[in-house]
């Protein structure tokens, strides 16, 4: 088998790991040009194999997908007909398996079903001994999650997950969570393998093609031919770097103005953020800086539920807490909006108002946020606390019909909380002195109302507010 395959080093390295009784979801590649293709299909065929001889259990199914139909076309389904020999099997279409390429009786009739992914639904009956998903990262977590719902069969122990993929798309935060940094709360993490491949690993590529790769801008080559996942193409906010804008969690000091904003989900994760308007002055430059200090995140809350969890964060005293505007529009039966019922169960209820919703010029703003003040610090600090921030805020991506915006496939709801919020807050470079020049070290002039206008705050109201589990404030 292995002559047949005429595996490379690395490939021969991940078919190795595939196959170790602690691997079940492995990730393989991480830039262009590795054999990636190859080596799910043939991983596929070595799979069935070997699980026939194992068991004797004949006719196994496997699924080879690809994000859409020319993709699989055109990487898998045309190779197939190629690199197969006659002898071993042979592509067909059935009303019962679809397309798909069946082994002979003699090793098993195991069969592949090639699958495009544009809607993951369609398999839900389905049932796989294996999978073997090309390019990981265009697909959301929720695709994943759904073909490892199918991940099963009757009598096979060892079912197996292969991924192959390069860095960014829509997915790049959740694989890099799963596969590279194995930081996510999973039952079965220690399960989940990675091996690196890139151009350089593949002696079959053409010198031309590794020049052109080599040849790319910064950003792009480290991306698709080095790999890196902490850079990678298509990022939406390139210039978030944890090193600069994370500090150690802190407790508001009640001199600082508050305020909150939401970005509301329930079957999809809710993100409430808080945060301060802390004024700076360095070298005689007066500017002022957002902290976020505060996040609630999760799924399955009711609207009452996630206005409670709020106000036992503590609200008194916020300015305003700004969320999506679509939550105050009534439901289609005409009962009370969403937005009114988080408000009716909280005390301070009346501090929940829509945000403006420009996403574009949103987005701009954060950008703006997350540039470097005078002082060589960020405008915009996030603490450590934030996690849901903090992870997702870096992973954000351009959509790719419309590339001023995120791709809304993407874990975003960080982001929109963030943006809801930072978008009611006047942004002044404080070096260039693009947006008007700041007055003296004061923050009442900082918030802008629904009119787009800034408006005045009483500073000596704000009553201070407690963290959990802290006393004092960290920040100096």
């Amino acid at each position: 088998m292995w002559s047949l395959i005429n595996p490379q080093p690395k490939q021969q390295t991940a078919l190795d790991t595939f196959f170790k009784p602690e691997c079940k979801y492995l990730l393989y590649g991480g830039a262009m040009a590795g054999g990636k293709s190859y080596i799910l299909r043939w991983a596929a065929v070595y799979y069935l194999m070997y699980i026939y001889q194992k068991t004797g259990i004949k006719d196994v199914p496997v699924g080879l997908f690809s994000e859409d139909y020319p993709t699989l076309k055109d990487r898998q389904i045309s190779r197939i007909e190629k690199e197969f020999p006659k002898w071993m099997g042979r592509l067909k279409e059935d009303k019962v398996n679809g397309l798909s390429y069946h082994l002979e009786p003699e090793y098993g009739g195991g069969r592949i079903l090639l699958r495009n992914l544009d809607d993951p639904s369609k398999y839900m009956s389905s049932e796989f001994a294996a999978q073997f998903v090309e390019e990981l990262t265009r697909n959301p977590l929720e695709t994943f999650q759904d073909l490892r719902n199918r991940l099963r069969y009757p009598g096979i122990e060892e079912v197996k997950f292969m991924g192959a993929t390069n860095p960014g798309g829509p997915g790049h935060g959740w694989v890099r969570n799963y596969f590279i940094d194995k930081d996510a709360t999973d039952p079965e993490q220690s399960r989940f393998f990675y091996i690196h491949a890139n151009a350089y690993d593949n002696k079959y590529i053409s010198p031309t093609y590794l020049k052109q790769l080599e040849a790319l801008p910064t950003e792009k080559r480290k991306a698709y031919l080095e790999g890196s996942w902490d850079i990678f193409a298509g990022q939406f906010f390139p210039e978030f770097d944890r090193q600069i804008h994370n500090v150690s969690p802190f407790l508001p000091n009640k001199k600082y103005v508050r305020f909150g904003s939401l970005d509301w989900g329930y079957s999809a994760p809710f993100c409430y953020l808080s945060h301060i308007i802390k004024p700076e002055k360095f070298e005689g430059i007066n500017f002022n800086r957002i902290i976020t200090y505060n996040e609630i995140y999760g799924t399955g809350k009711t609207p009452e539920e996630v206005g409670r969890a709020i106000e036992e964060q503590g609200t008194q005293g916020f300015s305003f807490i700004r969320c999506d505007p679509a939550i105050f529009h009534k439901l289609q039966d005409g009962s009370m909006s969403i937005g009114d019922k988080i408000k009716q169960s909280m005390t301070d209820g009346y501090l929940l108002k829509p945000a403006n919703n420009d996403r574009i010029g949103g987005w701009a703003i954060m950008h703006n946020w997350l540039s470097l003040a005078p002082d060589g610090l960020p405008y915009w600090i996030i603490t450590e606390n934030c996690k849901n921030l903090i992870r997702t805020l870096p992973q954000m991506v351009h959509d790719e019909n419309k590339i001023e915006d995120i791709d809304t496939s993407a874990e975003d709801h960080a982001s929109d909380a963030a943006r809801y919020g930072l978008v009611h807050i006047k942004w002044t470079d404080a070096v260039g002195g693009v947006g008007g020049k700041p007055k003296s070290n004061i923050p009442k002039s900082a918030i802008i109302n629904d009119e787009g206008k800034q408006q005045s705050v009483d500073l000596d109201k704000w009553a201070n507010v407690k963290l959990p589990g802290q006393s004092k404030p960290y920040y100096k």
